[in-house]
């Protein structure tokens, strides 16, 4: 059986997120994130949770071989760092974000492997494998 390394490689990379993602959402609950957006605690966990799966999703579909992972793993991975660059860009900028350099590792880290798994999600989805109608 032949290997796709590069799904292999998005899975690895969205994966590697988590560790980042779940500190990183954590401390934006903590922060009141929801209540800035206008939605309760719970709803805002739902949303998570909802989210994740998407992500969760995407990867199985890339591990049953399917150009659909890609795409989805892409716009998720997009989502996350468009969020994190909007969202706290500017603090990070002018130093002393959060709660030190553990919070800006969370989201260093968040913005660096999602970044990586989106631009090799998009070469999976419109790259090598070519467009599929």
């Amino acid at each position: 059986m032949r290997r796709d390394w590069l799904g292999v490689s998005v899975i690895a990379l969205s994966l590697l997120s988590l560790p980042f993602i779940l500190p990183h959402v954590i401390e934006d609950f903590a922060e009141e994130i929801t209540r800035r957006v206008g939605l309760s605690t719970a709803g805002g966990a739902f949303l998570l949770g909802g989210y994740l799966a998407l992500q969760a999703l995407g990867l199985t579909l890339i591990a049953l071989g399917r150009r659909a992972g890609f795409v989805l793993t892409f716009w998720v991975g997009l989502i996350w760092v468009a969020g994190a660059l909007v969202d706290h860009g500017p603090a990070l900028l002018a130093g002393g974000f959060r709660s030190g350099m553990l919070s800006v590792l969370w989201v260093v880290g968040l913005v660096v492997t999602q970044t990586a798994s989106a631009a090799l999600a998009a070469w999976g989805a419109w790259g090598r494998r070519g467009r599929v109608a």
